[in-house]
């Protein structure tokens, strides 16, 4: 059964707004801790053992998470359709560990924090996210805003606050960042179990098997995609601390951080609001791709346009906040905002096209749609850093133009080609 088509409403709109707003206070507290608690060299160790944390989430098991945002509002028995994700989160946690393992092998050791205890926290971390984010896409995907808000509520805190505080605790202990970061995903991943109790095995008074995952999402083409937005992700702190030093990776951790917030939070409204309504119009009809391709521009144009003026409002109140909110010894840091933020932008602008490919029914298309946007910007970021800091920086603010022809021009290639294979997934 195909559900009715989201209407847009202001309604839904509250929840949304209040979730983000709380993250942007939160971003804005976070930064404010990090620069008068943390200093530049350890934030910067700590902001590489960040973008490791999300491996769960964005390459174990992020086709899982695309399956539940595609599939979850039509489901006719969404117990059954969680009792068969919760198996395959299980499934893929010995993959997980084999990661975190190399990650923390690739790392540089966390301050008194050895490699096998880096690899542990990182294991627990990426697991426990990825609980969180499957709970919250469910959530999202059938608009249930106003308990994704209180599950956001609980996940923003403690993100913002228990790293710096137990690292303040353990006397400045750098290992205490990693722990803090474990602490916040058990908190995320409790809180998204609570949101979802109405469907708990149990819950539903039945004990039959998960439904089936379909091979499009259980397979590698996900995996492949989500390994390559995560490497984006991560990319630029590694270059930047590799490339121009510890205390420069500092600087970027702590400035791409507050315009990724930015961006994120303006990014996250326009999918949460507009995501289950192209669903429900490409299941409501499936011939409407004209339309389909249409929203999804004015989407992607909508978004880039709100975000790009909001993270350059950003950098100029800035330097205003030196000293009232951000520590005089990251001053030198608000050189990355723009850039940062304009990154963030380009690899956002992606999801929007992604979503319209798995609208259509052409899940096959996202692998070489979006592999290859993401050689592009790796490509174009390892080149521009060759060349020096400036070269780097004005690369970065020029990404979303890259993001907005390329993937916009692949991904209606393949939506529209009439002989692309259709991978229709079974509903559980």
């Amino acid at each position: 059964m195909v559900p009715a088509p989201f209407v847009a409403n202001r309604t839904r709109l509250l929840p949304i707004s209040l979730g983000q707003a709380v993250g942007v206070g939160c971003g804005v507290l976070g930064v404010t801790l990090n620069s008068h608690l943390i200093p530049p060299d350890v934030l910067g160790t700590y902001g590489v053992f960040l973008t490791f944390a999300p491996i769960g989430m964005w390459v174990v098991h992020a086709g899982l998470i695309k399956y539940v945002a595609r599939h979850w509002a039509a489901a006719p028995d969404r117990h059954r359709l969680l009792l068969g994700v919760g198996r395959g989160w299980l499934r893929r946690l010995g993959w997980l560990a084999v990661l975190a393992l190399l990650a923390a092998l690739a790392m540089k050791s966390a301050g008194s924090l050895p490699r096998p205890g880096l690899a542990l926290t990182l294991f627990s971390a990426a697991a426990l996210l990825s609980a969180n984010s499957i709970a919250q896409t469910a959530l999202q995907a059938e608009a249930a805003h106003w308990r994704d808000l209180a599950v956001t509520l609980a996940t923003s805190l403690s993100r913002t606050f228990l790293p710096p505080l137990l690292f303040i605790a353990a006397g400045s202990l750098p290992a205490a960042l990693p722990w803090g970061f474990v602490l916040h995903g058990a908190i995320a991943a409790l809180a998204g179990a609570w949101a979802l109790g109405r469907y708990w095995p149990g819950a539903a008074g039945t004990a039959e098997p998960g439904g089936q995952i379909a091979p499009a999402y259980d397979g590698m083409l996900f995996t492949l995609v989500a390994a390559a937005n995560w490497l984006l992700a991560g990319m630029n702190r590694w270059i930047v601390t590799g490339a121009f030093g510890v205390t420069e990776g500092g600087y970027f951790t702590l400035a791409g951080g507050a315009a990724t917030v930015v961006a994120s939070t303006v990014g996250t409204v326009f999918a949460q609001y507009f995501q289950p309504g192209t669903f429900a119009l490409a299941d409501r009809d499936g011939g409407a791709r004209e339309a389909l391709a249409r929203r999804t521009d004015a989407i992607a144009f909508g978004y880039g346009i709100a975000a790009l003026g909001l993270v350059f409002l950003f950098s100029l109140v800035a330097p205003w906040l030196v000293g009232p909110l951000i520590s005089p010894k990251y001053r030198d840091a608000l050189h990355w905002i723009v850039p940062a933020g304009a990154f963030t932008i380009a690899t956002i602008t992606t999801v929007f096209y992604h979503t319209l490919l798995l609208a259509g029914r052409r899940e096959s298309a996202c692998g070489p749609v979006e592999l290859t946007a993401a050689a592009c910007l790796v490509g174009g970021s390892l080149i521009a850093a060759a060349a020096g800091r400036e070269w780097f920086s004005r690369w970065l603010t020029i990404t979303p133009l890259v993001t907005w022809t390329l993937t916009r021009s692949l991904a209606r290639h393949y939506f529209f080609r009439p002989d692309a294979v259709r991978a229709r997934a079974p509903v559980p």
